[in-house]
């Protein structure tokens, strides 16, 4: 299994408290978010990865190699990340999808044990799903009653949602074609600087998704400026 971050973005909507730092690099405790990602994938047996770097690219990509060896990473470079998302970003790293890998957005702190509910081998393509009610701003999910997920995105009806997509996910490589069939659709479709979401959306109308419950575990995607506070104040030191 691999693992697939994406970490082009310069993180806009946090910059007046983020001193221009990338999101990925904001520090929990003694670690930055993307080292925490990256040594949590280790520890599941994880060994392989995939980064999609273009804001501060050289500084992050030493990052990286403070804890991985070169052999055990491959960086792709996304030269337009001021004006792209990150349907674009997995697009351009598409054609290093050779086994069933986890999905990880670079902004994302969570509990190692969701991490450990979707990195099994069972054929299954999984992406966690935090039940609550949601508002116009997060990427939602409709699913239907055995968890099958119908429709993701933001503009979805939100009394129609179960919850939220956490930016964490497992794809299984018998998807794997039709998820670069998305992306390439997405892209002709001039999707950009859309997330990549529009091309899983499209994906669950051909292809079986499940979404899977967070439970109680923490878990929180940082977007703004008061995600960040809830992380640091809440979330990380509930993990701990």
């Amino acid at each position: 299994m691999q693992a697939f971050i994406l970490a082009a973005g310069m993180g806009r909507r946090i910059a007046e408290i983020s001193d221009g730092l990338p999101k990925s690099m904001i520090k929990f405790g003694d670690e930055t978010i993307l080292h925490y990602q990256i040594r949590n994938c280790l520890e599941c047996g994880i060994n392989e990865f995939t980064i999609v770097l273009g804001y501060r690219f050289d500084f992050i990509k030493e990052h990286v190699l403070e804890i991985l060896k070169p052999s055990q990473v491959n960086f792709v470079k996304n030269d337009i990340f001021d004006h792209t998302n990150t349907l674009y970003s997995l697009w351009l790293a598409k054609d290093f999808f050779k086994e069933s890998f986890i999905y990880f957005n670079a902004d994302v702190i969570f509990h190692p044990q969701l991490l450990k509910k979707i990195t099994t081998e069972n054929g299954r393509s999984e992406l966690l799903l935090e039940t609550k009610k949601c508002g116009e701003e997060e990427v939602k999910m409709i699913i239907d009653t055995e968890n099958t997920i119908l429709q993701i995105g933001k503009k979805l009806p939100v009394d129609e949602c179960a919850g939220e997509f956490v930016g964490i996910g497992k794809f299984d490589k018998s998807v794997l074609k039709t998820f670069k069939n998305k992306l390439n659709l997405g892209v002709e479709q001039g999707q950009e600087n859309n997330y990549f979401e529009y091309a899983v959306d499209l994906m669950a109308q051909e292809e079986k998704l499940h979404a899977v419950s967070t439970e109680d575990l923490p878990c929180i995607e940082i977007d703004f400026p008061e995600d960040l506070r809830k992380a640091k104040e809440e979330v990380f030191p509930s993990i701990k």
